[in-house]
């Protein structure tokens, strides 16, 4: 009896029949994978509205982060750095609470301390320290003439009059307690009803020495100072209006006793001139200081200055001639 199963078979009982038929079925399978993957619909993407708003968002915060690191790294990891300062601002018209920027004035400093004082050298008789006090005293005398209340605001000269020597105090005495005069004004610069703004006064300057007779130093003061005014809307249109400028080349003699009186013993005045500018004409020529503002009619003599920082520096020659006749 035949045997009939299967794996029997004569052709599966073959070696290298069954390596072909291995062969044949393998190359066949890939050839039916590769028409069914064909034949396989494909699946389209649709550009959603809800797809794109992810995208952008997600777009965005990943921009904002890089941008977050690149300025982390820029500033440093220890923190912040320093921040470039921020520009000036543009100014135009009246700053009342800058008043003297714009002018020559903008960089003085505020009261006497825009003098220059050099240090006290023996001069003739006198002594360093004798020079040093001169100094304090002629300091002291420019203060209270120029920027102190009592003259500035009350019409007082008495803080002045303290200063001096016996003789010229009786001297002077009748100008300094006087109405407000021309004269008067030589002395003490006496304020108005235009009232100043609440800043100091700026200057600019120095005192020198030079000898004397026997027993008399001169101390020369050579400044200007600039005052500022308060100002209702619509008075003033630039800083000019509101700041006048004054400027002085004094003379100051201290004599000692002896060899002189003890009554002209100390401090007096001595050869002075001035040049007034920015002030309101009318005012001066009464003995009061006001702004340009406040005398719109003012007659100016000639051509005002063009280099006003060279007017204004007591290094500089003296004008002439004041800006009002």
């Amino acid at each position: 009896m035949e045997d009939a199963r299967l794996e029997t078979h004569p052709d599966l009982m073959d070696p290298e029949w069954r390596e072909r038929a291995e062969r044949e079925a393998r190359h066949g399978a890939k050839k039916d994978l590769k028409r069914r993957r064909k034949q396989r619909p494909r699946r389209r993407f649709r550009m959603t509205r809800r797809v794109v708003v992810g995208l952008f968002v997600i777009g965005t915060v990943a921009l904002l982060g890089a941008a977050a690191v690149v300025m982390h790294q820029m500033r440093g990891s220890s923190g912040p750095g320093p921040q470039p300062p921020k520009a000036a601002p543009v100014l135009t018209g009246v700053d009342l609470d800058r008043p003297f920027d714009c002018t020559p004035a903008a960089n003085w400093r505020e009261g006497t301390a825009g003098i220059t004082v050099p240090p006290g050298q023996a001069v003739g008789g006198f002594s360093a320290q004798e020079v040093d006090a001169a100094y304090r005293k002629v300091t002291e005398a420019i203060a209270a003439a120029r920027l102190g209340s009592r003259a500035l605001r009350d019409h007082d000269g008495s803080e002045l009059l303290a200063l001096l020597a016996p003789n010229e105090r009786t001297r002077l005495e009748p100008k300094l307690t006087s109405a407000a005069t021309i004269d008067r004004s030589q002395y003490l610069i006496l304020i108005g009803t235009n009232r100043l703004l609440p800043v100091s006064p700026r200057m600019t300057g120095s005192l020198t020495t030079k000898a004397g007779e026997n027993g008399e130093l001169t101390i020369h003061a050579s400044y200007t100072t600039a005052y500022a005014f308060e100002a209702r809307p619509g008075e003033a249109r630039s800083p000019e209006d509101i700041v006048p400028f004054l400027r002085e080349e004094q003379d100051y003699v201290i004599r000692k006793a002896p060899p002189f009186a003890k009554a002209d013993a100390g401090l007096s005045f001595g050869e002075g001139r001035g040049y007034r500018s920015r002030m309101a004409c009318d005012a001066i020529k009464t003995g009061i200081l006001a702004p340009q503002y406040a005398d719109k009619d003012s007659t100016v003599a000639g051509t005002p200055p063009v280099d006003e920082t060279s007017t204004y520096d007591p290094t500089k020659p003296l004008p002439s001639r004041d800006t009002c006749r």
